[in-house]
């Protein structure tokens, strides 16, 4: 009697432990974004993909991954920026963060309100950023990561890495969207 080999499993979305699928083709490729919208978005992944690889790595872990994109783009401190508002995130989201693998080639809308996030805050828009990181952190938290995302921003754009705003409605991210109509008020800035 031979032995049956088990059907091939069905794809999963491997950015998420509970197989669940978040509908990875959000209306946003990767590829339609800027090159500094692409190169935060893989600063983002990176950093995900370095705990991934070594969850007590930290820094370092991040560092041996990535650091040579960020040293050829003149904007080494920027991984450190990174990394201080992703250990917020890993420590207190209030929910499960859509962030991709590397090589996903859309652009998740948790991402997108990220990035846009960023962009609001070259634009001295903080209220937006503000907004952005309270969809996805406790108040208290969001205001630890605020100065680390606007020094992220404010480094990027005097690296001539000004990040093009991010429609919401073309990357279907709602929060992303109330963030923007949020951001009108105030941030707690420091």
């Amino acid at each position: 009697m031979t032995e049956k080999s088990p059907p091939p499993a069905s794809p999963v979305n491997d950015n998420d432990d509970y197989g669940e699928d978040h509908g990875h083709d959000t209306g946003l490729h990767a590829a339609d974004l800027d090159f500094p919208g692409q190169f935060v978005l893989w600063g983002m992944r990176a950093w995900l993909a370095a705990r991934r690889q070594n969850e007590s790595g930290g820094l370092s872990a991040y560092r041996s991954m990535a650091g040579e994109g960020f040293l050829k783009a003149g904007v080494p401190q920027a991984m450190e920026l990174i990394d201080d508002v992703f250990q917020a995130l890993a420590a207190a989201a209030i929910r499960q963060i859509d962030l991709r693998c590397p090589h996903c080639a859309f652009v998740s809308p948790d991402e997108a309100l990220l990035l846009g996030a960023v962009a609001a805050s070259q634009r001295k828009q903080h209220g937006v950023s503000w907004s952005a990181l309270t969809a996805l952190l406790p108040p208290a938290a969001a205001r630890g990561a605020l100065p680390a995302l606007i020094s992220l921003a404010i480094l990027l754009q005097a690296a001539e890495l000004v990040l093009t705003p991010i429609d919401p409605e073309t990357c279907g991210a709602p929060d992303l969207r109330i963030a923007l109509a949020a951001g009108a008020g105030t941030a707690p800035i420091h």
